[in-house]
């Protein structure tokens, strides 16, 4: 099927390469595994927020905007990432960030604050009308002559998750022409657009492949109903004629941990371990826990060591700073 993509702008540093995942020391060399680096989509613009961004922000530019409005917790990566690309293009940042504490102004909301954001914080129980919230701020702002852009939680949503349709048709080709077959691709699970991207991506490349998704929040199911909305969503509106099945959306529980962005040692230490011995620097909220909880399915049986698997980094290095105290205590 040919694709016309949206018109996007352009931040990141792509392709990002495709290398086999070696010296994790948990886990027997007889595995397959691969990793698709997408932290090294730039410095300050590492991972997969900006893949979203590139689409979301050229509508934002066309609708004659002058601020991005978006949420996250306050160490997230799709804010900071949101930060940086209104500071690149003189555009303002606005975000609203849950905390139910006082946050350090480190890792990734010192950069948010490096770009001097407006940050509104909110708590965790305000988080859930955080939609509602950024309208309000919307139109706040503008009664100040602003004209407000509201990107919704991780960029999800109908035209965001083109960022990774476009990058699964990027996967295929790398691959092709690596001459490597791979059986699955897994990523972590949040707002859900990178799944569904992916998920959409395979299906209009003609490409049989499975997507499996660690959820890092909530529950499988919670994730599995987000990324089968985000599936419809794109489909109403770019009217697709592509066969879905939400049997097909395979979301993979039980490594929450503690919670979102809540870290146990056994993480941690998984996190170090593969820093020391294989040179990828996993985030403790996303990366981190999807990785930790695929090494631990391979262990346990879940893949056969025929399997050939690609691991989606979708970086987030800045969130370790502000826990620098727990991984060496």
């Amino acid at each position: 099927m040919k694709i016309t993509f949206p018109p996007s702008l352009k931040f990141a540093m792509l392709p990002t390469p495709i290398e086999r995942l070696k010296r994790i020391l948990e886990l027997s060399d007889e595995f397959k595994l691969f990793i698709k680096r997408d932290d090294l989509t730039g410095f300050a613009l590492s991972g997969n927020k900006v893949r979203k961004l590139e689409f979301l922000v050229w509508e934002a530019l066309n609708k004659k905007c002058d601020t991005l409005i978006t949420c996250g917790g306050a160490q997230s990566n799709h804010a900071r990432a949101t930060a940086i690309i209104a500071a690149q293009l003189g555009l303002k940042p606005h975000l609203v960030l849950f905390r139910d504490e006082k946050p350090k102004t480190d890792g990734n909301l010192f950069l948010d604050k490096l770009t001097n954001a407006e940050i509104k914080y909110i708590s965790s129980e305000e988080y859930k009308y955080v939609d509602d919230i950024m309208e309000e701020e919307r139109v706040k702002l503008k009664k100040r002559g602003n004209e407000g852009y509201v990107i919704p939680e991780g960029g999800s949503n109908a035209l965001g998750i083109w960022g990774y349709i476009k990058a699964a048709f990027e996967m295929k080709s790398q691959l092709d022409k690596m001459n490597l077959k791979v059986d699955s691709i897994v990523t972590a699970v949040s707002s859900g657009g990178t799944y569904a991207g992916l998920y959409l991506g395979a299906k209009l490349s003609n490409w049989k492949v499975q997507i499996i998704g660690f959820n890092i929040r909530e529950t499988a199911q919670i994730a599995t109903d987000r990324i089968w909305n985000l599936v419809w969503k794109n489909l109403d509106r770019y009217k697709f004629d592509i066969k879905v099945n939400r049997d097909e959306i395979l979301v993979i529980d039980g490594y929450v941990g503690k919670g979102y962005g809540l870290n146990r040692k056994v993480e941690l230490d998984f996190i170090k371990s593969v820093a020391k011995n294989s040179g990828i620097i996993l985030d403790p909220v996303y990366s981190g826990k999807a990785l930790f909880g695929l090494v631990d399915q391979m262990k346990k049986g879940g893949f056969s060591k025929k399997d050939k698997i690609l691991f989606l980094h979708t970086g987030g290095g800045f969130g370790l700073f502000p826990i620098k105290e727990k991984l060496f205590r």
